[in-house]
C-alpha cells in the first residue's frame, strides 16, 4: 500500500507547486499600458529618424505561447517611412535611444541598408532598417497571458 499511497502524495504535490505558480505577464501594469508602451518606442524611433510615415501597424493580435506553455497573443507593427537625410546618423541616434532605455541593440550593414535590432526584456522586438532610398520599422510586441 506504501507505494501507490506514495504516488499519489508525489502527485498530489507536483499539481499544487504547478497550481501556485501565478503566470504573470512579462511586464508590469495592464496589456492596454504594455501596448502603450511599446507603440511609445516605436513613435519615438520614427521621430528620430524623421520624415513622414505610414504607420501600417495591424491590430489583429497573433497568437505565441509564453513559458509553462500558457497562451498568450502579441501585437505586429509596421511603419514605412522616407528615407532619412543621412541614415547613417538615423540609425546612430534611434541605436542610442534604444541603449538608453536598457533595450539589446544589434547593428547590421547590408549593403547600403543600416538595420539596427532591438530586443527588450519584456520580448519585445524592434527593427528599423534605413537606407537612401527609405526606412521601415517594424516590430513585436511582448507576448501576454490571455
Amino acid at each position: 500500500m506504501g507505494r501507490p499511497w506514495g504516488a499519489a502524495v508525489a502527485a498530489g504535490a507536483i499539481v499544487l507547486a504547478l497550481a501556485g505558480c501565478a503566470v504573470v505577464p512579462v511586464s508590469a501594469g495592464s496589456d492596454s499600458e504594455a501596448h502603450d508602451r511599446f507603440i511609445a518606442l516605436l513613435d519615438d524611433a520614427q521621430q528620430l529618424v524623421g520624415g513622414d510615415w505610414q504607420v501600417q501597424d495591424d491590430p489583429t493580435p497573433r497568437e505565441c505561447v509564453i513559458p509553462l506553455w500558457v497562451s498568450g497573443e502579441r501585437h505586429p507593427a509596421l511603419r514605412i517611412g522616407d528615407a532619412p537625410a543621412a541614415p547613417s546618423a538615423a540609425a546612430e541616434r534611434v541605436e542610442r535611444a534604444w541603449s538608453e532605455a536598457g533595450i539589446r541593440v544589434t547593428r547590421t550593414d547590408v549593403g547600403d541598408v543600416i538595420e539596427v535590432k532591438g530586443e527588450t526584456a519584456d520580448g519585445e522586438l524592434l527593427v528599423l532598417r534605413v537606407s537612401e532610398s527609405a526606412s521601415t520599422l517594424l516590430g513585436e510586441s511582448e507576448c501576454r497571458p490571455l
